[in-house]
């Protein structure tokens, strides 16, 4: 038999470190035996372990290749999934859609807002505990309560404005 160490080394950068490499030297085990025994040339041996290990590195790039553009369709798809999801939202009358606590924390701020001001109005302290409701935090219910509290406002500040035309004009406020 042959010596095994006159096969072309190739730098560890052109197999694969996976089971192609490993596969290749199994072959060039099992099929330098063979052709030991047959009397194979040994350029010829070479050649066609050339020929085995680029089909080898090609399948492994294909197999890469068919890896990435999966990738980019599944990446594609998301994005398409988004802007659908985007499009539905502003069909339905949403501008945006922030995320669910910072809607959340909105809703929370426009409430805690609205019992303040109607708590001054009504003449008692308010209730420290504000419960949105998670079920539906819609854009159109956060307007809602936002034009709540401008009508609020107003309220008290023509209260306010009342109270200081009583003090201006002499009258006592009841």
């Amino acid at each position: 038999m042959g010596s095994f160490g006159m096969f072309p080394s190739f730098p560890s950068s052109a197999i694969p470190e996976s089971s192609c490499g490993y596969l290749l030297q199994e072959l060039k085990v099992w099929v330098g035996l063979i052709w030991d025994e047959v009397g194979q040339d040994q350029l010829e041996r070479e050649r066609i372990l050339l020929e085995l290990e680029q089909e080898c590195i090609d399948m492994y790039r294909r197999k890469v290749d068919s890896a990435n553009i999966l990738r980019v369709c599944q990446h594609q798809a998301l994005a398409d999934s988004e802007a659908e999801f985007t499009n539905l939202l502003l069909s339905l009358g949403e501008r945006s859609f922030p995320g669910r606590e910072e809607r959340m924390n909105q809703f929370r701020e426009v409430q805690t807002q609205i019992q303040r001001i109607a708590s001054e109005i009504a003449g008692h302290q308010p209730d420290c505990n504000v419960l949105v409701n998670e079920g539906d935090l819609s854009l159109k219910k956060l307007d809602k309560h936002q034009n709540e509290l401008q009508r609020l406002h107003k309220e008290k500040n023509d209260r306010l404005r009342k109270v200081e035309d009583y003090i201006r004009g002499g009258a006592k406020p009841c």
